[in-house]
């Protein structure tokens, strides 16, 4: 059995494959090819295969569990390209949004991070889709950590979920403040 992807590893796979999406050269057949991908059934899609082996190490196992993760990541990446991946923008952080209705219902949040297995992976695409509709990037690799974990390291899964919540709460505690800040200025 293939061992899982260190966090490390997987960080900078997930770095370097979203500089590449990003680019205005990178071929919009194979943007295309990922964003139509079925990734429980990703077979071997080569733009796939092309950029991990382009982006990660020698060690990097392909088993059928490792590459339908890795299709996700990509396939999420690819529905939101080419402005999806800011490395400084917490995943929890961007679905509640700084305004006061949050970008990312509460519901749908515990649906996310809830979810496990097929469910999971089905939550997956529709978080990028509706980011995409909002034109709003987030840390693509601290969502991989959870799609590479999930079901496989439920430990390391749980640590993604929870900094994902903490993040969106914290956002939200923001959003009140500046809230009730902005009442009371109105107010005087």
């Amino acid at each position: 059995m293939p061992q899982p992807t260190t966090p490390p590893e997987a960080r900078e796979i997930v770095a370097g494959i979203a500089a590449e999406l990003a680019a205005p050269s990178f071929p919009r057949g194979d943007l295309a090819a990922l964003r139509r991908m079925e990734p429980d059934a990703p077979g071997r899609t080569p733009v796939l295969l092309r950029l991990l082996v382009r982006h990660a190490s020698d060690s990097l196992e392909y088993g059928a569990d490792e590459l339908r993760r890795w299709a996700l990541v990509l396939h999420g990446m690819a529905l939101m390209a080419p402005r999806h991946h800011r490395a400084t923008i917490a995943v929890g952080r961007v679905l509640r949004g700084p305004d006061r209705e949050p970008l990312y219902a509460e519901a749908r949040l515990a649906r996310l991070l809830s979810a496990r297995g097929p469910a999971f992976r089905a939550q997956v695409p529709r978080l990028a889709r509706q980011l995409k509709a909002k034109d709003q990037a987030l840390d693509w690799r601290e969502l991989a950590d959870l799609i590479l974990a999930e079901g496989r390291n439920e430990a390391r899964a749980e640590q993604a979920r929870e900094r994902i919540a903490r993040a969106y709460y914290r956002a939200e505690a923001v959003a009140q403040k500046t809230e009730t800040e902005t009442m009371k200025d109105a107010k005087q």
